[in-house]
């Protein structure tokens, strides 16, 4: 197997990155689904509505994931995970029942989206700190971007499916699907062998404490502070489009549901090439330049987006808004990865997927209330401005940032 692909020679890495690979094709199936049921049970709201699931989902990832951390930090790794999973199962299984019984309806789906987000908190920052465990270092670029590949790739296939499957077995039969590819992790999990219970030193004092200690060395780290800050900023503007396209497919486009999973897996099919080109390629030099360099592109490419009403020309720009969030978002892992030492990983990561999960759902609340008064085309807009306008500035004022290598 090529050097570059080096994670894959990893026995546990393989296993657990077809595992997730298989669970989060399903969830990007059930999320697709998630958003076309939202148009039929509330039409005439459906941009708040949208909006209002994924500040529910963004709640327990604003405030939980620095405990997430700390557990990761001071827990055995792969019992977190395995709790997780079971977690997810089940709170799927429920939905897929209500759904049938034509029970799901907005207060469901925003339950449903809280305590996902609430198990998330904890699964993320373990998934994150456990990579370096799994590859040796010299593989870590390629085991960060084929993980890339993993949770947002997925979003090629898993929309497509969705949009081709709804009109045959309904919304509920893509949320049972979703059910069953959870086992593919548990699977997964069951054949890991070897995997230590924590890095570096042991973590001691109460969580809290712990906690304080993460926010304490991001403060008096200049590179980490700078690139969560970053990806805070692309996160909340430029990451928080998603769950708006069942409205631009609607609205704007006036296309049927295969159609609508198309445009919800572009996104995917640029986060697949960003990220498999960026494992084939290996290392990457001055890293932090070419953060800054795709977080503009991908404002470029979402002003783009949201400045069309023909749908040929918005599958391109998603997709290569895509590919400029997941070259971004692996360079920024890989450069705090690198950066963090062992026993402060989790909580480091944890912050990280504050930035890249809770902060973007946070942003759709505000982009989806804006929709609802002036249209999703221009609240897309004004949020491409202000991500390229951050990205900008944040890049000039850090030296340390500019300078990674």
């Amino acid at each position: 197997m090529p050097a570059r692909f080096a994670a894959l020679r990893s026995r546990n890495f393989r296993l657990l990155w077809a595992g997730l690979l298989t669970s989060n094709v399903g969830t990007w199936m059930a999320t697709t689904a998630q958003g076309w049921l939202v148009t039929e049970i509330a039409p005439d709201r459906a941009p708040f509505v949208l909006g209002l699931i994924a500040v529910a989902f963004a709640v327990p990832m604003l405030t939980l994931p620095p405990i997430g951390g700390a557990i990761a930090d001071r827990v055995p790794r792969l019992r977190v995970l395995w709790a997780a999973q079971i977690g997810y199962l089940s709170l799927s299984a429920t939905l897929t029942v209500l759904t049938f019984a034509d029970l799901a309806d907005v207060p469901v789906l925003v339950a449903y989206a809280f305590l996902t987000g609430v198990i998330l908190a904890f699964d993320n920052p373990t998934r994150q700190a456990l990579v370096p465990d799994l590859v040796p270092r010299e593989a870590l670029t390629s085991a960060i971007s084929l993980n890339a590949a993993v949770f947002t790739g997925a979003a090629l296939v898993g929309p497509a499916i969705a949009g081709a499957l709804i009109p045959v077995v309904g919304v509920g039969g893509v949320f049972a699907a979703n059910t069953v590819s959870y086992l593919a992790v548990l699977l997964a999990l069951g054949r890991v062998r070897g995997i230590p219970q924590r890095s570096g030193r042991p973590v001691t004092g109460s969580v809290l404490s712990t906690v304080r200690a993460g926010f304490a060395y991001v403060a008096r780290t200049p590179l980490v502070g700078t690139l969560l800050l970053l990806s805070l900023a692309t996160g909340l503007f430029g990451r928080s489009y998603g769950p708006l396209l069942a409205v631009f497919a609607r609205d704007v486009f006036q296309v049927g549901s295969v159609a609508f999973g198309f445009l919800v897996a572009a996104p995917g099919l640029g986060t697949l090439a960003g990220s498999l080109g960026l494992a084939a390629r290996g290392e990457v030099r001055r890293r932090g330049r070419v953060v800054h360099v795709a977080a503009l592109l991908l404002a470029a490419m979402l002003g783009l987006f949201a400045a069309t009403d023909r749908y040929a020309l918005a599958l391109p720009a998603l997709a290569l808004a895509g590919f400029c969030a997941t070259i971004g978002s692996a360079l920024t892992a890989t450069l705090i990865q690198l950066e963090v030492p062992g026993e402060l990983r989790g909580r480091v990561m944890s912050l990280y997927t504050l930035t890249l999960i809770g902060v973007p759902s946070l942003g759709a609340l505000f982009t989806g209330w804006l929709g609802d008064q002036v249209g999703v085309r221009p609240a897309v807009g004004a949020n491409a401005v202000l991500a390229a306008l951050l990205a900008a500035g944040t890049f000039a004022a850090s030296r340390s940032l500019r300078r990674a290598a």
